[in-house]
């Protein structure tokens, strides 16, 4: 099973993100404090930590699915003489897991901040789920490694890591682009006109010293012919 240390256990300790008073519970309409607007950039940055943690994760069972997916004539005598290394990338990939978990819980706490927001609570419970289907999905991945000698072991194997893998890109979706999108467009308030605003603003700064330079240049033309006149 994928473990964590008590104190870390993700059930126990999002419990009481999701125990909000229906009084508080409100569409964020108010204006996002300097703090607010911090705490929401730091949340993207565990997002992106998470995700990438994930991403290591699901790749790294690629090592193990290919040369089962590409060779399903692999039998079970040839599996028990590799038990060694299966164990061990079985050992790795529980690691792995349990890293993202960990990740994904400072994911969930950072986003206290924002936990009168329905919308924000909607996302996370949906996050909070998906990971839950993972972890699932996962010890029953582990389970099958207590039979190595199972003639359907190889094609046993293949078909959770496909769902694993199809599980951690569903919750890439709710983080990525559905979380951290949110995150931006309606805390944050950026879209892609302030990317490009940003942007533009940059070009016309740096091209501002050189339209200064020119205009003070025409000045001095202009004082030095009406010094002639005079």
């Amino acid at each position: 099973m994928i473990r964590v240390e008590e104190d870390l256990d993700l059930q126990k300790m999002l419990a009481g993100f999701f125990m909000i008073k229906r009084a508080y519970t409100v569409q964020m309409t108010y204006e996002v404090s300097d703090a607010e607007k911090q705490d929401a950039e730091r949340s993207i940055i565990f997002f992106n930590s998470a995700l990438k943690l994930l991403s290591l994760a699901s790749d790294h069972l690629n090592i193990m699915k290919t040369p089962f997916k590409e060779n399903t004539d692999i039998t079970p005598d040839s599996v028990i003489k590799a038990r060694a290394a299966i164990r061990r990338f079985r050992d790795q990939s529980v690691e792995n897991f349990n890293e993202f978990k960990i990740s994904a819980f400072k994911c969930v706490n950072a986003m206290q901040t924002f936990a009168s927001d329905t919308q924000t609570i909607k996302l996370m419970k949906s996050f909070v789920s998906a990971i839950d289907d993972l972890e699932v999905k996962v010890n029953d991945f582990i389970k099958l490694f207590d039979s190595l000698d199972d003639k359907e072991f190889s094609k046993n194997i293949v078909t959770l890591i496909e769902e694993i893998q199809k599980q951690c890109d569903d919750i890439e979706e709710i983080a990525d682009d559905r979380i951290v999108d949110h995150i931006r467009s309606n805390i944050l308030a950026k879209n892609w006109v302030d990317s490009v605003s940003t942007e533009l603003q940059t070009k016309i700064e740096k091209k501002t010293p050189l339209i200064m330079d020119l205009f003070n240049k025409r000045q001095d033309q202009l004082n030095e012919e009406l010094k002639d006149r005079l």
